[in-house]
């Protein structure tokens, strides 16, 4: 495992995905600050969408780290230099991970800076304008994303392992952030008498990325935010077993 983590660690920074990534991330926030009538606290809370831009490079970014091994035809020779096929999906997804976070630990730096240069001392970090002061709101709602982070990095895995096809794992990616929400308060409210077994749906879990700063969420999602932190971490676990297997028994 620890020649596997060595490895992909390796070939992860010698590749140019990692700086477009950052790239991406600063461009996006940018455009948050600028595309609105002006910078809101509530803009300021969350991280200038840091935590809706991160998850949707992370799904491309995961999906395509894991694809090029197939492309490039250099699964083969990991499979060989390997003695277990579980070291080299654990090593890539744990690389992949710690990308995520760091790019949520810059998403932070960039919000100090964005705010500096945009409003300067309005909205004080200190101040509490609702239950929280506006550090603590960043810092939760980066912390939510940090949860479902792992839920998409684990999907995103799992996907390319099931369907095989990187464009095919990006678009239903995408369409579970930008459209997972609305699909599963749909169903919850087309679908009442069962709203109560439906709201652990998958699609659900994207509003920890809110929920923990906004208790109105909670009448959407129908579930507690220690419920949602829970179900997004047996989704993932349920992603990871599933997915290895996949990967160790996919044809190459």
């Amino acid at each position: 495992m620890k020649n596997s983590l060595k490895q992909e660690f390796f070939k992860f920074s010698h590749q140019r995905i990692p700086l477009y990534g950052v790239i991406a991330l600063f461009v996006l926030m940018l455009y948050s600050a600028v595309s609105k009538s002006g910078v809101s606290r509530g803009i300021v809370a969350q991280g200038f969408g840091a935590g809706q831009w991160v998850t949707i490079i992370m799904i491309t970014i995961a999906s395509t780290f894991m694809a090029m091994e197939y492309q490039n035809r250099t699964i083969m020779t990991l499979f060989y230099k390997s003695s277990n096929k579980s070291f080299i999906y654990f090593a890539k997804l744990i690389v992949i991970t710690l990308y995520g976070v760091s790019l949520l630990l810059l998403g932070i730096v960039l919000t100090f800076i964005l705010k500096m240069v945009m409003v300067g001392n309005r909205y004080s970090w200190l101040a509490n304008y609702n239950q929280h002061p506006l550090w603590a709101d960043l810092l939760l709602n980066i912390l939510g994303t940090l949860v479902y982070l792992i839920f998409i990095i684990t999907l995103a895995f799992f996907l390319i392992a099931l369907i095989k096809v990187n464009a095919a794992v990006v678009g239903v990616g995408l369409a579970v952030i930008f459209l997972g929400a609305d699909l599963s308060a749909l169903v919850m409210s087309g679908l009442p008498a069962i709203a109560s077994i439906v709201k652990w749906n998958p699609l659900n879990m994207i509003f920890v990325i809110n929920q923990f700063t906004n208790a109105i969420y909670v009448k959407v999602s129908g579930l507690s935010d220690f419920q949602l932190v829970a179900a997004n971490t047996v989704y993932a676990i349920i992603f990871i077993v599933v997915g290895d297997v996949l990967f160790k028994n996919r044809r190459v």
